[in-house]
């Protein structure tokens, strides 16, 4: 029968993107990288404010195999290329291990066990190993096996004929598990695998990922580190993501975003006005992407005119991701008005006209709601594009980040674009900035310094402000779990947090790729009569936590100590 493995299109990008380990069943691939994608004949996504921070001309979705059968699925035959990994698998039966390769592949066929006398299928070992620069490698298993030898045969043995053994004996951990060789008889525990530069002194990282030949490995000197294969430091996903805030914009306006971000644009504007100019405006026409798009010549000098004489980041938009969150922020505070094709459609919800209608009561509560509240803004359409900029391997660091072409010239990163809806709640800057001063320094110093001295440095910074946001957004999430249905996974929270501009707000809204929440559920909880309830009992229920006392008065707690007291109980949310 024959074996049909699926992954879902937004998975492409995380968790199961380029260089990532995907278990399907017993079976174990790895995502190669996009040079392999055949993604020629599908649709571009594009988002000009995101293209230009990361100085790409466009944004891919992976392609979708000819077997997909979803309403409007767009079947070209190629799907994304993944390779078996490990290569060493064994059998659970005979535990006789056998290294496969790409010739032994059957198209939908899992591996079997050729010296078993029943058909058991093979399954991965559950070790690989890893450097810091990225690279992916099989354990050296002969090697290892032969690592503890006791005779000048066993030393010079270099037979693949091995087995991967159990010996109850030895207890339950990897001290119990043994690759032995069937050749000569050495054998060696997996006790010290797993421990820092095990792999030192008889192996060194072959400079290159599994799908890759040999002449494009690169010097590294990096020691390898053996991980477990679904270990999670063996891969670090790095995302950026933006909200597009398009309402009605001209044709011209994606146009002259791509002409702008070709390479010659900058040399161009540099030398505007003289006759060689005419040399890098025929580069920009003769550019294949760009043909496509049908630009010539004059497009070419009309945007040329639309810009001022010296190249200005400025006035082309966002070009860091400070500026696309500030962008996002004028958006939701002050929305544009759209057209029902808008892909951005948002509304600032009239808070005090719902302060009549409330009994005597509630009024003296809604008045210390709205002092902490300054707007809230229903955003009933939203269109999130998250891209895939590269991956690390045991930190989560961008200082040795492998791009998704590594290294490879590449127009395109891989994306995913989702449709949904939030809820954007802005805190009063007034109340928030006096309750900063009085906020004492040794309270977040501890977190602070958590965040210098760990590998976690990628982490925004820490601020009163920022933890403050971050805090009430996953307790909103937490309660809107409750009050609409969306499990917790289904929201998400944007943070826009800079004293310096006066950003203090949140978006919370639907993460999945999939319909759920496109109907309207979590903007009615944007409502003034449904907010308020919502946000008194996500305070309310904030106050106490079931890991209390603990959780209370724990100084520091999560990964590194960067939490306080916050856990599982009380404050933190799925894939926190």
């Amino acid at each position: 029968m024959s074996v049909d493995r699926k992954v879902r299109r937004s998975q492409t990008v995380a968790p199961f993107g380029v260089g990532a380990i995907y278990d399907f069943g017993a079976e174990s691939f790895v995502a190669m990288d996009i040079s392999h994608w055949k993604v020629e004949r599908e649709p571009d996504l594009r988002l000009p404010r995101l293209e230009r921070v990361l100085s790409v001309q466009k944004f891919k979705g992976a392609p979708i195999a000819s077997g997909a059968s979803f309403p409007g699925a767009r079947t070209f035959g190629n799907s994304v290329p993944y390779v078996r990994f490990p290569a060493w698998l064994f059998c659970p039966n005979c535990r006789v291990m056998q290294k496969w390769g790409y010739a032994k592949e059957k198209k939908g066929v899992h591996p079997v066990c050729p010296t078993c006398k029943k058909t058991n299928k093979l399954v991965p070992m559950r070790f690989m190993a890893v450097c810091r620069n990225g690279h992916l490698m099989e354990v050296p298993w002969v090697r290892w096996a032969h690592r503890k030898a006791k005779s000048d045969e066993q030393r010079s043995c270099r037979h693949e004929n091995l087995i991967f053994k159990s010996d109850p004996k030895r207890g339950a951990g990897t001290q119990s598990l043994i690759v032995a060789c069937a050749g000569c008889g050495a054998e060696n525990d997996l006790e010290q695998l797993q421990h820092k530069d095990s792999l030192s002194g008889f192996v060194k990282c072959t400079g290159k990922h599994p799908w890759q030949r040999s002449e494009f490995a690169a010097d590294c000197d990096q020691i390898p580190q053996a991980v477990q294969r679904g270990g999670s430091n063996a891969y670090f996903p790095h995302t950026a993501s933006a909200i597009d805030i398009r309402v009605g914009e001209s044709e011209n306006n994606d146009v002259f975003a791509q002409i702008r971000l070709h390479e010659s644009w900058k040399p161009l504007v540099a030398i505007k006005g003289t006759k060689a100019a005419k040399i890098f405006i025929d580069m920009i026409v003769m550019d294949p992407f760009l043909k496509q798009l049908g630009i010539d010549e004059s497009m070419v000098w009309d945007c040329l005119q639309s810009t001022g004489n010296s190249y200005d980041e400025g006035e082309e938009g966002a070009a860091t991701p400070a500026e696309l969150l500030q962008e996002e922020w004028d958006a939701f505070t002050h929305p544009p008005e759209y057209s029902q094709n808008s892909s951005f459609i948002a509304d600032e919800v009239d808070l005090d006209a719902f302060h009549d209608g409330l009994p005597e009561a509630q009024k003296t509560i809604w008045s210390e709601f709205r002092n902490l509240v300054e707007k809230v803004t229903l955003a009933r359409k939203l269109r999130i594009v998250t891209a895939l900029t590269g991956f690390s391997r045991l930190e989560p660091n961008y200082e040795n980040q492998q791009s998704p072409s590594l290294g490879a010239n590449s127009s395109w990163l891989p994306a995913t674009e989702i449709y949904g809806e939030g809820v954007f709640i802005a805190l009063n800057p007034m109340t928030l900035e006096s309750w900063e001063k009085r906020v004492p320094n040794r309270i977040l110093d501890r977190m602070k310094l958590a965040r210098e001295v760990t590998s976690l440095a990628f982490l925004p910074e820490v601020s009163e402000r920022f933890v403050l946001l971050h805090t009430i957004a996953h307790l909103l999430i937490r309660q809107l779990c409750f009050e609409c249905g969306y499990s917790s996974s289904s929201l998400t929270e944007r943070i826009y947090s800079d004293a310096d501009s006066g950003m203090a707000g949140i978006l919370i809204y639907t993460a999945s790729a999939d319909s759920e929440g496109a109907l309207g559920g979590l903007v009615r909880q944007g409502l003034p009569d449904r907010l308020f309830s919502t946000f008194k009992t996500a305070l309310f229920r904030g106050n106490w936590c079931s890991n209390d006392p603990i959780c209370r008065e724990l100084p520091q707690q999560g990964v590194q100590g960067l939490n306080k007291s916050a856990c599982h109980a009380c404050t933190l949310v799925a894939e926190t």
